[in-house]
């Protein structure tokens, strides 16, 4: 039996490092593609408007990839149980969906700032419907990571096929969004067979009182994964507002890169939350793995990012390397909060203390963006990351031990 869950865990991080490679590894291809057919301005109007939809994203996945992830792990061997979890969490991020596309329509509609492009919100709004299909939390929290991996990367590997085929001159620039939501919509269709064929999940709509209670329930969990994006993608919207569409451009080619070499952190994190909550004992075996990661990545991160940069884009970019220098302390600040936090504090269903740990830390963030993006564009939205990352790891470990000191004692 042991074995067997050390095989399962080995295949799930395997899993994982497939589709978050990916994931990584696409738009650092696409990316040096576009901006030569379409220009750097049209990147930055394209990146400024999935921005946007970011946030709507984020409120459909509603923090079900960690409070839908435990209600599966907790339930899994159960047929019935599980068919109901997923009826539950599907039914409420239906309902969700209407009310960011909603939200959209009237954004697009009133503010002129979405308005001018509004074609490419429309096409982007298809991702809403791709989010909803697609059941990563369900997957992830049977340990069974290897389904999501399969239609997520058929479904990133059309959307670069699509764009390198289609996307030929800068009037072009349009239609990136359409052939992203093709992708997302395409991955969903693939997961909803799965989960039909294979797990013989059967759906039908639940009952408004449950949705109520999904909302009620997994209302810490959304607040804990949708705070971080106050600082990280309200950085780039930010400078979209404030700045040129180049700088959106800029900031977000830097997060890419940031997040290129934050992947492996990401796929630890998603891989032993499952894991830990059923065993606890690995639990300081398991931070040592994350802070030893963490700090390795940040040094070849600051080391490399010059030369990496250049070699990507074929060309010199200094502005872009500026962003990659400051956000290089984000790997090692992050596997931080993966250990004490996500893996730590929530483990020991801390989850309302690691929500006001995250939201105070994002929060500092979100005024450090608007002080400093307004006069320093994106220097100052890429300082502002990297403050409030720094504010959420010092007190998920602060409190992380807090907590580990007052259970040793009770224990006695």
């Amino acid at each position: 039996m042991k074995l067997k869950k050390h095989i399962r865990l080995i295949e799930n991080f395997v899993s994982l490092t497939l589709f978050k490679s990916v994931d990584a590894v696409v738009p650092l291809v696409l990316i040096p593609y576009l901006i030569v057919v379409v220009g750097a301005t049209n990147y930055g109007i394209y990146a400024f408007a999935y921005a946007l939809i970011f946030y709507l994203r984020n409120i459909v996945q509603y923090g079900f990839s960690l409070s839908g992830v435990r209600l599966v792990a907790l339930n899994k061997e159960d047929k019935g149980k599980l068919n109901d979890i997923y009826n539950n969490v599907i039914t409420t991020q239906l309902f969700l969906a209407l009310i960011s596309l909603i939200l959209l329509f009237f954004l697009v509609y009133f503010i002129d700032i979405f308005n001018s492009h509004y074609i490419i919100y429309f096409y982007f709004s298809f991702t809403i419907f791709g989010e909803l299909m697609f059941p990563g939390w369900f997957f992830m929290g049977v340990e069974r990571m290897k389904f999501s991996t399969i239609s997520h990367v058929i479904s990133r590997l059309l959307f670069a096929a699509l764009v390198f085929i289609f996307v030929k001159e800068e009037s072009d620039f349009i239609y990136i969004s359409l052939y992203q939501s093709i992708g997302y919509v395409f991955s969903g269709i693939i997961a909803q067979i799965i989960v039909i064929t294979e797990f013989k999940i059967k759906f039908k709509l639940a009952r408004f009182a449950e949705v109520k209670k999904q909302l009620k329930d997994g209302l810490s969990s959304f607040l804990t994964l949708i705070s971080p994006t106050l600082y990280a993608n309200s950085s780039i919207f930010l400078v979209g507002v404030f700045g040129l569409p180049q700088y959106v451009g800029f900031m977000e080619i830097g997060s890419k890169v940031s997040g290129a070499f934050s992947v492996l952190d990401t796929i630890l994190t998603m891989v032993f939350f499952p894991f830990i909550n059923r065993n606890k004992t690995a639990m300081k075996k398991v931070k040592y793995i994350f802070i030893s990661v963490g700090f390795v990545l940040s040094i070849l991160m600051y080391f490399l990012s010059e030369f990496l940069i250049t070699l990507w884009l074929k060309q010199p970019a200094p502005e872009i390397i500026v962003i990659v220098k400051i956000l290089s302390f984000s790997p090692f600040l992050s596997s931080f909060i993966s250990a004490y936090g996500v893996n730590g504090l929530m483990v020991h269903h801390q989850d309302k203390l690691y929500l006001k740990i995250v939201f105070f830390g994002s929060i500092c963030g979100l005024i450090a963006g608007l002080i400093l993006i307004p006069k320093y564009y994106y220097i100052g939205g890429a300082i502002a990351i990297v403050i409030a990352r720094a504010i959420t790891a010092f007190l998920a470990y602060r409190y992380n031990r807090k907590v580990i000191n007052k259970t040793a004692v009770n224990e006695i």
